[in-house]
């Protein structure tokens, strides 16, 4: 029913008004009986682009079916940088690796937990070997380290979300929280800003993949982002998750996602930003859920968490037994996609050229193989092994006299020495 106007038109306005919204009524009615054509014409046109989108975004690093070269086929030279040796700063077993050009050097933390500085040559900068206590300017326990370039501060994350911040003599800066605790733990973590982060949890299964964006200034997490969809499996390698290019930043899961994603800082939004596939035999998660059952369970009582770490532990034996290629190390950068994969049990290096479209092959079963890389900078790939570990992973050949004789100073029982592959 339409309601007359009960202002002082006259009645001829009023009747007027009628007509127009009766026709304006039928004329609506018209278009709207047109709508599900538009609509279904629209759907079909939106899926068929965003199909073509996905395949066009899909990059293949076919490989299985190439040469398995050796080291001097597609490594132009090697050089090493042996680090600093003395009584007060040797290393245990690495844990991470980071060159930070903001103040040209190495960032190296150890099984011990303790952060290293190095730099660009070699030379000791400092360590936080002081810094490891119960006092109120010391961490506890360290689950990922940082240097950030907006403090110009070396920083350390402890599981429960909070940061000690150190200069890089390790002399204490301040100590920063976040006021939520519902989440379990946190693993890795990556500055935004003077006081914005994102935060990684540590990794317990599917509900997990996620990442929080995290004020501390407001003591809070702002914005949650969730990547479960492509979530597959927990099984990986230590690597850095983190790549920034040309000013955006990028997130290479440190999980089973056959998918790199773009971060947008502003909006603290996670997206696709490109989907690789390593072949025909990929892992789906429909399938090792059927096998297998659940990998995550929402409950966080005890017993929930041991049945979700057997079936966990049954699904990553599996997957390093299996014909599938995994890859457990993760790294980009503008010209390459490098790749450390198990699969049969055994490792293998495939470095992709995003430029020409081809992949390279390099297993574990050359008398020197690369060792896994931790850092991919131009077409410079860092590792870090012990001076027990020359004769496995470095080709001599590709030394010049220099880097050769750097290796004759060397005793065994050194500190580790920073490798650095050269790619062709």
């Amino acid at each position: 029913m339409i309601k007359l106007l009960t202002n002082s038109s006259s009645y001829k306005e009023q009747l007027q008004c009628m007509r127009m919204k009766l026709t304006i009524k039928s004329d609506k009615m018209k278009y709207l009986m047109h709508i599900p054509g538009l609509i279904l014409t629209i759907l079909v046109l939106t899926v068929s682009c965003t199909e073509k989108e996905s395949r066009e975004n899909i990059t293949s690093v076919y490989y299985s079916e190439n040469e398995d070269l050796p080291m001097d086929d597609f490594i132009d030279r090697i050089e090493v940088v042996p680090l600093e040796t003395d009584s007060m700063n040797l290393i245990d077993q690495y844990h991470k690796i980071e060159f930070y050009d903001d103040f040209g050097g190495y960032l190296i933390v150890d099984k011990k937990q303790t952060v290293y500085l190095f730099s660009k040559d070699g030379s000791f900068i400092s360590s936080s070997r002081k810094c490891r206590g119960n006092g109120p300017d010391q961490y506890n326990i360290l689950v990922d380290a940082v240097y950030n370039p907006y403090t110009k501060s070396v920083e350390i994350l402890n599981p429960f979300g909070s940061i000690y911040s150190y200069d890089l003599s390790f002399n204490f800066l301040g100590k920063r929280d976040l006021q939520e605790k519902s989440i379990h733990t946190f693993s890795r973590f990556y500055p935004l800003g003077d006081d914005s982060y994102i935060l990684l949890p540590t990794l317990l299964g599917e509900k997990d993949a996620v990442m929080y964006f995290c004020d501390y200034s407001r003591q809070s997490i702002i914005s949650v982002e969730d990547y479960t969809a492509d979530f597959i499996s927990t099984l990986t390698m230590n690597h850095n998750p983190f790549v920034r290019l040309n000013g955006e930043l990028y997130f290479l899961p440190v999980c089973l996602d056959y998918n790199i994603y773009r971060i947008d800082e502003d909006s603290c939004k996670l997206s696709k930003y490109m989907t690789y596939s390593l072949g025909e035999n990929e892992v789906h998660k429909e399938d090792l859920e059927k096998r297998f059952g659940y990998q995550s369970n929402r409950k966080s009582d005890e017993e929930s968490l041991k049945k979700s770490f057997a079936v966990m532990e049954k699904v990553n034996d599996y997957l390093l037994q299996s014909d599938v290629p995994i890859p457990v190390i993760k790294q980009m950068n503008d010209s390459y996609l490098y790749f450390y994969v198990i699969r049969n049990g055994a490792r293998e290096t495939v470095i992709y050229d995003r430029k020409s479209e081809k992949s390279i092959l390099h297993s574990n079963k050359h008398p020197v193989c690369l060792n896994f890389c931790l850092h991919l900078d131009g077409n410079h790939l860092y590792s870090i092994i012990h001076p027990y570990e020359v004769e496995k992973h470095i080709e001599k050949s590709l030394l010049d006299e220099d880097e050769l004789e750097k290796l004759d100073h060397m005793k065994e029982d050194d500190n580790p020495i920073i490798v650095k592959y050269v790619l062709k």
